[in-house]
């Protein structure tokens, strides 16, 4: 049951990308784009209109900031074991500095694995804390996450925050909403950015549970449902390093058409999903390709 239910984690990151294939009307497959608007769905036509190109993933752009500056709330889900999101939660941090006093990133780490963590570290140093000493298991402590602690230290207006923590008799994903719940009512005017597997942060219960998106939606008290934003990474092909219940290991994903890849020839965008999907995410990141993050090399002592 255990490999059953990684394997269909590995899977949910592709599901944006493969449920609308069969919508697609373009009559020349070798094509990038469909020119005729004519033979485009109506969600086509939504995502050529609305889709905001991104050039760099950690420089963004202000129609970026356009689109998240309502929000209190943006949580950022990946497939763990690859960079792109940790990049781009970052440049989500720095973009939201330059309009805003400060930002929290808000990661799914225990706090208890980084103890004596502290501004001044320097990349080395943090590999000796424990989440990044421990034997990568999940693929989230490699070099992506461990670039994203770093940069995120050294930026003081950022607050870097980690809400894997444990409550009594309380599921995972009810006590990362409290801590999330928690950080909000100590910073109630201070955004905050999670990084968490995709699972995590969808509104909708996902293997019969509800999700971290879910307990947030419930909580009319602390938030207001219209300024939580919800991204997930989808993508056409490429690599990944993590754990389908035989090991962890690369996967290589094979390209296949999409809504994304054959409506706009963007390499990567952020789009506010068609109003009848929002159920599970109300947005998403697309990049072209996925890249795995690499096994944390130890310093020579």
């Amino acid at each position: 049951m255990k490999k059953v239910l990684l394997l269909f984690i590995i899977l949910l990151g592709l599901t944006s990308c493969k449920e609308n294939t069969e919508k697609q009307t373009t009559s020349d497959e070798t094509s990038n784009t469909i020119e005729n608007s004519a033979e485009m769905t109506e969600e086509q036509k939504d995502l050529k209109e609305n889709a905001i190109p991104i050039k760099s993933l950690s420089k963004l752009s202000n129609k970026i900031y356009d689109e998240i500056a309502n929000f209190e709330i943006l949580m950022i889900g990946e497939m763990h074991g690859t960079n792109e999101p940790a990049e781009f939660a970052y440049g989500l941090c720095e973009l939201i500095t330059k309009h805003e006093d400060n930002v929290i990133m808000a990661m799914e780490i225990r706090s208890s694995l980084m103890n004596n963590l502290s501004d001044d570290m320097s990349i080395s140093q943090l590999k000796e804390l424990d989440f990044f000493r421990r034997k990568n298991f999940d693929g989230r402590n490699g070099v992506a996450w461990l670039d994203l602690v770093h940069k995120s230290i050294k930026n003081e207006r950022i607050i870097l925050k980690f809400i894997d923590n444990s409550y009594p008799s309380s599921p995972r994903d009810s006590s990362m909403y409290r801590e999330i719940r928690n950080i909000h009512n100590k910073y109630p005017n201070t955004k905050i950015v999670t990084l968490t597997g995709n699972v995590h942060n969808s509104f909708t219960p996902l293997f019969d549970k509800v999700r971290i998106g879910g307990y947030l939606l419930k909580d009319s008290l602390n938030f207001n449902s219209k300024k939580i934003m919800s991204i997930n990474h989808v993508f056409s092909e490429g690599s990944m390093l993590n754990n389908d219940g035989t090991g962890l290991k690369i996967r290589t994903i094979e390209r296949e058409n999409n809504i994304y890849n054959t409506t706009l020839s963007h390499d990567m965008f952020l789009y506010k999903k068609f109003p009848e999907e929002q159920n599970e995410y109300t947005h998403i990141l697309y990049t072209d390709k996925v890249t795995a993050s690499e096994i944390i090399k130890k310093d020579d002592r």
